[in-house]
């Protein structure tokens, strides 16, 4: 299945720091497109006019995703290459009025929008507004809990971008490759060289038919190496 497009748009994010820290959220799980809707505060026109160098203390390995957002004074301007918009909310402080998908839903119905999905993140104060919402087709729940329902910008954008990516599709990275069995064989004498030790130095009491069991159960769980089976039988012998 191929992956859907997706821009993630801030709407009135206020500090350049978490810009940067969404933006390399965003290059974690490889979601490049970045939007900023009104961005900063009027008086913010330093800010506004250095926010990229700013941004760049938190968006380690993101540069290329900063160095391509853009700035839009309004949600359909930054959202005028999109299918779809949808919006995202704890649910805390706001009854929904429009179709609510759990996160871990977002995806599948990114990828039923038709083209590319756009992904609104409110301001680091207020989140979204009922007129956020108003241009998105559905809004993205981030469960969060009572104690704590707001989340800073960057984290949200992560948890989300985490979900987004298409996880459950990708493979862990290759670790060492598991040892094959050990021959029905070479197990049994196993089981009986340590039954006989186990005899020998704890009593007769620990060389019983559950003791076998419970032995032959660890040795084929343990999958044990070549190497591993060789010092085993150093160990072991008489």
């Amino acid at each position: 299945m191929t992956r859907p497009r997706i821009k993630i748009i801030l709407v009135r994010p206020r500090n350049p720091d978490n810009i940067g820290a969404a933006a390399r959220a965003m290059a974690n799980f490889g979601l490049p497109e970045l939007a900023l809707v009104s961005a900063f505060d009027s008086d913010w026109a330093e800010a506004a006019a250095c926010w990229r160098k700013e941004a760049s203390v938190s968006a380690i390995g993101a540069m290329d995703v900063i160095g391509n957002a853009a700035l839009y004074p309004d949600i359909p301007s930054a959202a005028a290459d999109c299918a779809a918009l949808f919006g995202t909310s704890s649910l805390h402080r706001l009854k929904p009025d429009r179709d609510v998908l759990p996160l871990r839903d977002a995806a599948g119905a990114f990828a039923a929008c038709g083209g590319k999905a756009g992904v609104l993140f409110g301001s680091e104060k207020t989140g979204l507004t009922k007129e956020d919402l108003s241009f998105c087709s559905a809004i993205i729940n981030i469960p969060t809990q009572d104690r704590q329902p707001s989340m800073n910008l960057g984290q949200a954008v992560a948890v989300a971008a985490y979900e987004f990516s298409g996880r459950r599709e990708a493979q862990p990275a290759a670790g060492r490759a598991a040892a094959p069995a050990m021959p029905p064989a070479e197990l049994e004498r196993f089981v009986e060289k340590i039954r006989a030790k186990l005899a020998r130095e704890a009593g007769p009491h620990w060389a019983g038919e559950a003791q076998a069991r419970a032995i032959r159960r660890g040795l084929t769980d343990a999958r044990l190496t070549k190497d591993a089976r060789t010092a085993l039988k150093l160990l072991l012998k008489d």
